[in-house]
């Protein structure tokens, strides 16, 4: 494979967790009783840990990004 085509999946891949991401946020931030009383209802977690929840994924998914597509999209870029 390629050296573009591996930088083009990394950037892809970069720009749709960080889509995710922001759906995430979006939600979280806009409809966080709705979430939580959903999230509540589905797993049995009581609606008032779910904030802490959600401020923990949102903060380990965007390490995650960071480390699996931000730093080998711009390692990529850097050495092509």
């Amino acid at each position: 494979m390629e050296l573009s085509v591996v930088t083009a999946i990394f950037g892809w891949m970069l720009v749709i967790n960080i889509v995710i991401y922001g759906l995430a946020a979006g939600f979280i931030v806009f409809a966080r009783d709705w979430v939580s009383r959903l999230e509540a209802r589905i797993t049995g977690v009581p609606a008032e840990d779910w904030p802490r929840i959600f401020v923990d994924y949102l903060s380990h998914y965007k390490i995650a990004i960071m480390m699996f597509n931000l730093a080998p999209y711009l390692a990529l870029r850097i050495v092509g």
